[in-house]
């Protein structure tokens, strides 16, 4: 019943999204925010190392169902679960006000299952860059990169980097 009513609020602000596309040169990118699945904990740590590295601040998200304990997680992590949703599946208000506070102005959605909580993470962005990767909205993105699974994700973050340094708006 919650992950059916959370659906449906995905559905209606989906609906109700709007946009213009947008691109962004890596050089004026300032703030980002990455969603990732709990599984790729590890790797996202080294991605986005390499993004403050290039003088970005970045917030990583994600959600976890199984509940686990993160210890000395970083400032700019959030592990979301269970016990951060109210009854009907939704991040509780103070977190989702946080996520919105933040104002990045790319959000990268690294996610591969299509959970409802990270699409209505999305919806909620400020974002007015997106990237993604082979997704069934793909007009949601003003980038998408093809990943395969299969690969590495070292290889597949090279990959983000270099299509994300080469891009050239006017």
């Amino acid at each position: 019943m919650v992950t059916q009513f959370l659906k449906y609020r995905v559905g209606k602000l989906l609906k109700s999204f709007l946009r213009n596309k947008t691109f962004r040169e890596y050089g004026a990118i300032k703030r980002i925010s990455i969603l990732f699945e709990i599984e790729d904990f590890d790797k996202i740590v080294d991605f986005v190392d390499i993004l403050e590295a290039d003088g970005k601040e970045v917030f990583a998200y994600s959600f976890d169902p199984k509940n686990h304990i993160f210890s000395d997680l970083p400032t700019n992590y959030s592990i979301w679960n269970k016990s951060k949703m109210n009854i009907w599946g939704f991040p509780n208000s103070a977190d989702l006000k946080l996520f919105k506070e933040k104002d990045a102005d790319t959000l990268i959605d690294l996610t591969y299952h299509i959970l409802p909580i990270y699409n209505y993470l999305f919806l909620n962005s400020t974002a007015d860059f997106r990237v993604g990767f082979d997704k069934e909205n793909s007009s949601l993105f003003d980038l998408l990169i093809e990943r395969n699974r299969e690969q590495d994700f070292s290889f597949f973050a090279e990959q983000l980097l270099f299509y994300m340094k080469s891009l050239r708006s006017k």
